[in-house]
């Protein structure tokens, strides 16, 4: 741009000089009597000035910027209101962060108060009778109840002496009593009905009334309390034989087995009376002793001496290692000697014991009222496969038990007493617990 400007000032210059030299050096008359009109000056374009466009040109620019103005101004528009949206948004979130903060400083101003307060409360000494006076709020007291004594001098006062019991001390709170207990919850009518009409038993097809049912609750209340004597002597034997208490935590019969032993042996003969069915249950109080096949022999005569030392009656002798089908072991029942109930005692090995677990729900289903026969010798046939598996140890086949003792029951003033003696012995008489009717 600058190029042709300077080559455009140029031809101006000499144009305009050439046309002066013309005006003063005329060659012809006409040229001297008239002068020369200068030559028209080209017009110059100004240095900033854009092109002129043809009219067409410009009213179609026109028409398309008016199109284009409306969508300008709506896409302006659309971009103000996001602007704005975006500037509330932000407002809010300001908002609630400022609320939230607020409520922080807030909470961290009560936590100094109540700070404060505590503190303020421990400070609060027994020494300061005018802090220590001031009644509580929920039960105020008059200040003639709050005894005051006068101070000694701080000089005569020892700086390491603490206060003593007569200053007076801050009232305690008042205890919070207990919450009342609730009364039982009431039976349903319906229920209570039904217990005063009958208060038997009834399991699966057995009955037993009201009256037998005492009986055989205080027979289990016996074996429990037996229980307690009787355990201690079979841990000793366990000990000095070295035996193994297997099942102990089973030792006491459940009551429901005891009921339907009773009600089914009642049931089989209807001339037994309860009584006589409880006087044949050895089992409600059992215990397993265990031993190794090589030790099996020697454990047994042991402990069969222990007992008979203690003056325990055998009651029953079951050595069953001989038979060549089922049921492998020794199943004994004694007599206690001092509390007179008599308990089980079982004496196996492991594999025998190993058997008796494994055919034990068999034995359940085969005692039960509903079996049939033909399922009972199905149950037999499986326990026999079960027990041929056991070995027999050396010289379990000859082991017998001790001397029969029987028992002896004596009335002294209308009192029933029971001892355990050899059945050929009867010259002395040792008093015992009295049986509960």
């Amino acid at each position: 741009m600058r190029i042709h400007r300077a080559h455009t000032f140029r031809a101006v210059a000499w144009t305009v000089t050439a046309a002066a030299l013309a005006s003063t050096l005329s060659l012809g008359p006409a040229a001297a009597a008239e002068p020369a009109c200068p030559p028209a000056e080209p017009q110059q374009k100004p240095a900033n000035t854009c092109p002129v466009p043809p009219a067409k040109k410009q009213t179609a620019k026109k028409q398309a910027a008016r199109k284009q103005t409306p969508r300008k101004t709506a896409a302006k528009k659309q971009a103000g209101d996001k602007q704005a949206a975006a500037r509330k948004q932000a407002a809010r979130k300001q908002a609630a962060d400022k609320q939230a903060a607020r409520k922080q400083a807030a909470k961290k101003q009560a936590a100094r108060k109540q700070a404060a307060r505590k503190q303020a409360a421990r400070k609060q000494s027994p020494q300061a009778p005018s802090a220590a006076c001031r009644p509580p709020r929920p039960k105020p007291k008059p200040a003639a109840t709050c005894q005051t004594t006068p101070r000694k001098p701080a000089a005569k006062k020892p700086a390491a002496k603490q206060p003593s019991a007569q200053q007076p001390t801050t009232q305690r709170p008042p205890r919070k009593r207990p919450p009342a207990k609730r009364p039982p919850a009431k039976k349903p009518p319906a229920q209570r009905k039904q217990l005063k009409q009958d208060h038997g038993w009834r399991s699966e097809g057995l009955y037993i009334d009201a009256a037998d049912l005492r009986k055989v609750n205080v027979f289990l209340a016996r074996a429990r309390k037996a229980e307690r004597t009787i355990s201690p002597q079979v841990r000793s034997i366990a000990r000095r034989t070295k035996a193994t208490v297997v099942g102990f935590d089973d030792r006491l019969r459940k009551p429901e087995s005891i009921k339907r032993a009773v009600a089914r042996t009642m049931q089989g003969d209807p001339t037994m009376t309860a009584d006589e069915a409880l006087g044949r249950i050895n089992n409600s109080v059992r215990y397993i002793l265990q031993w190794p096949d090589r030790s099996y022999v020697k454990g047994v005569q042991d402990t069969t001496k222990l007992l008979a030392g203690w003056k325990n009656a055998n009651l029953r002798w079951s050595n069953t290692w001989a038979r060549p089908r089922g049921y492998k072991g020794i199943n004994t029942s004694w007599r206690a000697n001092d509390s007179g109930h008599p308990y089980e005692l079982q004496f196996h090995t492991p594999k025998s014991r190993a058997a008796q677990r494994r055919s034990r729900a068999l034995y359940e289903e085969a005692h039960r009222a509903r079996t049939t026969s033909q399922r009972r010798a199905q149950i037999q046939g499986e326990m026999n496969r079960i027990y041929a598996t056991v070995p027999c140890p050396a010289g379990s086949q000859l082991l017998n038990g001790p001397r029969r003792r029987s028992a002896e029951r004596k009335i002294v003033n209308g009192r029933q007493y029971v001892r355990s003696v050899p059945v050929m012995a009867r010259n002395s008489f040792t008093v015992h617990e009295p049986l509960k009717p």
